[in-house]
């Protein structure tokens, strides 16, 4: 088993700005602000950019009178990133040198360099179908882009909702082709490292059955899960610490925790049972880290080639459509 778990070098925090600039309260500084959507509740203040896949560019929890960035905004330059999350689909993370079999046909898909990463639809255009002050829907069509980059024609929508104290997204995807489709999707959210002050801990939480190995550190599985390590065993809550983590977990339970205990911040997941993977990345140059929930391994599509199980492809038959969701509760003291 070889996860990726290697030894920290410095965080480069002058990058992001001080602690002091990480409460959402001040105005942040615009880059291309037309056309960005405002999704809010009394807890949250989510900021999605339609013409950009869609991607959430901001996302801020509430706590007491102040606003907290808990992801960073990609509004403010400073932050050297945007968007902050996005949405993977028609699958996510990545297909080894973009290349599968499925249905007794072999597939090729551009960016075979890079490793056909991310699915095609994080950069595309989105239309709004309805927007209020607590929600928005937004609709995509492969039939609308000349250059997709997939064999199937797609067709799927995502709903975002502020409920309270609760964030809610979902998706739907739907095959317009004229035969089975290989499906898997993902939600790409990355996290601040600390809210109030520079090297504040975080403690991440979830549970799963195994990891999948990556001998080559290339975020591509070597083959069928195996046991959780002990040094990436997060069924109880434990500190991030300065190491390299890039995993992909199987057999994820839907749920999940994120907390800045001395924030008082503690952010809670709960996903479709159709979302059995997860992948978590922290990186050690940048003070932010993902936690990534996920239907398909890291190059499912060849895992469920090769004859594997927890691959989590889902098959969708020509018209069939899947839906998940993915909920996000903040609890602040």
């Amino acid at each position: 088993m070889a996860a990726r778990l290697l030894t920290a070098v410095a965080v480069a925090a002058a990058v992001w700005g001080q602690p002091s600039g990480m409460a959402a309260d001040g105005p942040a500084t615009a880059v291309g602000d037309a056309g960005l959507v405002e999704v809010a509740s009394a807890r949250w203040r989510a900021v999605f950019q339609p013409s950009r896949g869609g991607s959430l560019l901001a996302l801020a929890v509430r706590r007491g009178d102040e606003w907290l960035d808990v992801v960073p905004d990609g509004r403010r330059p400073e932050n050297g990133m945007r968007p902050a999350s996005w949405l993977m689909l028609p699958y996510s993370n990545r297909i080894r040198d973009g290349r599968f079999s499925f249905g007794g046909r072999e597939h090729q898909l551009e960016s075979a360099k890079n490793h056909a990463i991310h699915g095609d639809v994080r950069n595309r255009p989105w239309r709004v179908v309805m927007q209020a002050p607590d929600r928005l829907v937004l609709a995509f069509d492969s039939a609308n882009v000349a250059d997709f980059n997939w064999p199937w024609p797609i067709r799927a929508e995502v709903r975002i909702a502020a409920e309270g104290d609760d964030l809610v997204q979902s998706l739907s995807v739907e095959n317009r082709g004229e035969s089975p489709m290989p499906t898997g999707f993902g939600w790409h959210p990355y996290y601040r490292r600390w809210l109030t002050r520079e090297g504040e801990p975080v403690e991440v939480g979830f549970a799963a059955t195994g990891v999948h190995p990556d001998a080559n550190h290339d975020g591509l599985p070597d083959g069928p899960p195996v046991p959780v390590p002990a040094e990436l065993d997060f069924s109880v809550p434990r500190r991030l610490d300065d190491r390299l983590i890039d995993s992909c977990f199987a057999g994820f339970a839907g749920r999940a925790t994120i907390e800045w205990p001395e924030s008082g911040v503690r952010l809670r997941y709960e996903c479709s049972p159709n979302v059995s993977h997860l992948v978590c990345y922290a990186p050690v140059d940048r003070p932010v880290f993902a936690v990534e929930p996920a239907a398909n391994a890291n190059d499912g599509v060849n895992r469920l080639a090769a004859g594997e199980r927890d691959h989590g492809v889902l098959v969708l038959e020509p018209g069939a459509r899947l839906e998940a969701t993915f909920r996000t509760t903040a609890e602040v003291r």
